[in-house]
């Protein structure tokens, strides 16, 4: 990603560096993580996130709002904050940009003291560097517990994380009283487009999987993860269960109608015997709390009900 700073984007950084002399004075600490060391804020009072479906609102369940997040905006509609609009106030949030593009001009006018970004932003940072101290997190490289782990620690919200995990952990424990031999149940994660599909499990739901200890057919254990597969592939990644996601604000549910028409998915075992999952993606947010959603989504699609199986 190339990033191009206009004079005014430079100017804006030296008024920031200027104004924001005495909050940068104030009691700071180094945190530090796979990324490297940084010197941060102890007490934060302006953070910018650089994701909304996996960090502003992974903020705001921590109880902490950002006061500028990247978000999704189509044309002449209303900025969404994926995962956060319909459960928190997020009208002092101000929009900053797509998670692919932030708006540089836009993060230095609100003059924060920290900047929280993923893996991924990495060729940002230098640029980001000059408005505030920016941290990056390892979603993509790691599981949600662990980067929200490394969040909380960051912001001071270590207990309300740990209540998080707690909860979660219940799941985990009630699953397995209830589902003896896990294992023996498989379950493909996936999203299909108009022209196919990949393996992907939103919300952390292939993080509750492996927790659940949820089998894998031997194509998908093979396969390489978000990377597109064509129709005619869909029958090895058959399973007991198939788990999908639609995101409403992309109308994919009426874009994939013709393929979920098509007899290649209608013969698949978990679409004939209604093992077919189909949830809301931006419900359920990649973060603590979306965990927990897809764990209660399993215990009650899987543990609490009567299933068929491929091999019976």
């Amino acid at each position: 990603m190339m990033v191009k700073a206009s004079v005014l984007f430079w100017v804006l950084c030296g008024l920031v560096g200027l104004s924001v002399g005495p909050v940068a004075a104030s009691e700071t600490r180094i945190f530090e993580n796979q990324f490297g060391r940084v010197e941060v804020p102890v007490a934060p009072r302006c953070i910018v996130s650089l994701h909304d479906l996996s960090l502003t609102t992974q903020l705001l369940e921590l109880g902490v709002t950002p006061c500028g997040s990247t978000g999704r905006r189509r044309l002449f509609s209303e900025v969404r904050f994926r995962g956060a609009d319909q459960r928190f106030d997020v009208s002092t949030i101000r929009y900053v940009g797509s998670h692919q593009s932030p708006d540089l001009e836009a993060i230095a006018s609100l003059q924060p003291d920290l900047i929280v970004g993923l893996s991924y932003h990495a060729d940002l940072q230098d640029s980001l560097s000059h408005i505030a101290p920016v941290v990056l997190l390892p979603s993509r490289e790691t599981d949600i517990k662990t980067y929200a782990a490394e969040l909380a620690e960051l912001v001071g919200s270590q207990q309300r994380y740990q209540e998080l995990l707690a909860e979660y952990q219940w799941i985990v424990d009630e699953f397995a009283k209830r589902v003896s031999d896990p294992a023996r149940i498989t379950v493909t994660t996936l999203e299909v487009y108009p022209d196919g599909f990949q393996l992907i499990g939103r919300a952390g739901m292939d993080d509750v999987i492996d927790d659940f200890g949820l089998g894998r057919v031997e194509a998908y254990q093979q396969a390489r993860q978000n990377v597109p597969y064509s129709l005619e592939r869909i029958g090895d990644f058959d399973s007991d269960f198939i788990i999908d996601t639609y995101e409403e604000m992309l109308d994919s549910e009426a874009s994939t109608e013709a393929f979920r028409r098509s007899p290649q998915w209608q013969n698949l075992f978990a679409v004939e015997n209604q093992q077919f999952l189909y949830f809301n993606r931006s419900r359920f947010a990649e973060t603590m709390q979306g965990l927990i959603g897809s764990a209660y989504l399993l215990l009650s699609h899987i543990g609490e009900r009567d299933y068929r199986l491929r091999q019976d």
